[in-house]
């Protein structure tokens, strides 16, 4: 299909609250589509941007909102019980999933660079945009998360690259069409699609494939699914990471006391340059190597390079700041998966604090029992562990799996101070009852637990 035909004629997007498909939408919108409409389930933070933008949104889904549409665009999580999806499909109205409009979008640009991995994609891809807009090129971006560069998840350009993120759920990255295919890392996640990690690994495979000869895969040789990977593609590759068996590899790291990494990036036993961030952890150490070498590749100044990773300071849910609380600091962190959640207390560590409490909220319940045995041991470094009912999402209620269980294996494994509360509201009142100045709240999910906050300072 040409997407440029329906240009015209109107398209409507469902479930188009979600980080990715906002920002889709958002850039239809920007590229002259005039008859967009979406509608989601409920009342969502992109939902205002889209309405101001001039996009018709309705909250609830109703067959009705599907009536006249031409083109229907529908992310991973809708299925044909779905209403609009049944009336689109029943209609025989031309439909793309988010990823294959995703893919035509990548078709439009030269020079499109994808970050996949199981972990840091939206930071990863953030740091590429910052740098890239200091270097005063002028890139079309779309990132899962919002950007406060750009004050959006997504950005129009008029130059010839396309920076993404490239996500592996239900295989949604092979519609890309990458000349930079990053691969930060290789982890066993989305279960409910993949079999198993051999699986996933063969999916990465496919994603790298079409990289042309010109182009390039840049991944962490310190990871060895990802360094099996680099060695079996059969594409030109770099790799980075903090061993000197890397073609670039970091040296004497040092933490601020606001746990911001500094090091040194390095080649054939020589410093190129200084590097100085601004967001925790020494996990970003490696996000932003891969983020340097992408950069490079593409002519980037070493100048330039520096002060834009100095100027990142993330993106919304990425530990981010959220207030606080009886003098405590509140930091909400987008980590579900057990090494997301792991690193993100590994990274708190270096910062000035008294006690290290984590909030968690578990996504979905098939995610949950697959990651039941990492889950009990990731919280390692924190004082105060509270867990709260699994978020479902678009999962039905399993009673086979609770948090409570999770709960009272980490009391019994790994002897930690952790309690189950069943409600964010309930979590939020026990946290303004024992908070105290100088400590530091992690709250941990990927599902409705970024409005802890709110509840905690008065919100709802």
């Amino acid at each position: 299909m040409n997407l440029m035909d329906y240009k015209n004629k109107k398209v409507h997007f469902i479930a188009v609250g979600g980080s990715s498909m906002s920002g889709l939408a958002m850039m239809l919108h920007n590229l002259g589509f005039d008859k967009l409409s979406g509608s989601d389930q409920a009342e969502g933070k992109a939902l205002p941007a889209l309405r101001d933008a001039g996009i018709k949104i309705s909250v609830g889904h109703d067959e009705k909102n599907v009536q006249g549409a031409e083109l229907v665009i529908y992310s991973a999580a809708v299925n044909e019980k779905n209403c609009e999806f049944a009336y689109a499909k029943q209609h025989g109205i031309p439909m793309l999933r988010r990823d294959e409009l995703l893919g035509e979008l990548s078709k439009a640009y030269k020079n499109c660079i994808a970050v996949s991995g199981t972990h840091g994609k939206t930071t990863t891809t953030g740091m590429i945009s910052e740098i890239f807009q200091v270097a005063g090129k002028d890139a079309t971006i779309h990132i899962g998360g919002v950007l406060p560069m750009i004050h959006s998840n997504v950005r129009l350009g008029h130059g010839d690259a396309f920076i993404t993120e490239a996500c592996e759920y239900v295989d949604s990255f092979l519609t890309l069409h990458p000349k930079f295919a990053i691969v930060l890392n290789i982890d066993a996640d989305h279960l409910d699609y993949f079999k198993d990690i051999d699986h996933i690994y063969a999916s990465f495979m496919r994603f790298v494939q079409p990289v042309p000869e010109d182009g390039c895969v840049i991944g962490c040789g310190d990871d060895k699914r990802t360094a099996k990977l680099l060695k079996e593609c059969g594409k030109h590759t770099v790799s980075y990471g903090f061993e000197d068996t890397n073609d670039y590899y970091a040296r004497n790291i040092e933490f601020s006391p606001q746990g911001y990494p500094s090091y040194d990036f390095c080649k054939d036993g020589k410093c190129l340059f200084r590097v100085e961030l601004s967001i925790v952890g020494k996990l970003n150490v490696l996000n932003s190597m891969a983020a340097i070498i992408c950069c490079m590749k593409n002519g980037i100044s070493e100048s330039a390079i520096k002060e834009g990773l100095h100027a990142f300071r993330g993106v919304m849910r990425r530990f981010e700041d959220r207030g606080t609380c009886n003098g405590a600091r509140l930091i909400h962190d987008y980590a579900h998966h057990p090494q997301e959640v792991a690193a993100t207390i590994l990274a708190a560590q270096p910062i000035e604090k008294n006690r290290l409490w984590v909030v968690y909220q578990p996504a979905l319940f098939s995610r949950t029992k697959a990651q039941f045995d990492r889950l009990v041991k990731c919280f390692k470094g924190a004082d105060k562990v509270i867990v709260i009912d699994i978020y479902g999402s678009r999962e039905p209620f399993d009673p086979t799996i609770h948090s409570k269980m999770l709960v009272d294996k980490i009391v019994e494994q790994e002897k930690q101070d952790c309690i189950y509360i069943p409600t964010m509201q309930e979590a939020a009142e026990y946290l303004k009852q024992h908070l105290e100045p100088g400590d530091l709240c992690l709250n941990l999910g990927s599902g409705s637990i970024d409005k802890l906050d709110t509840f905690i300072t008065g919100g709802n």
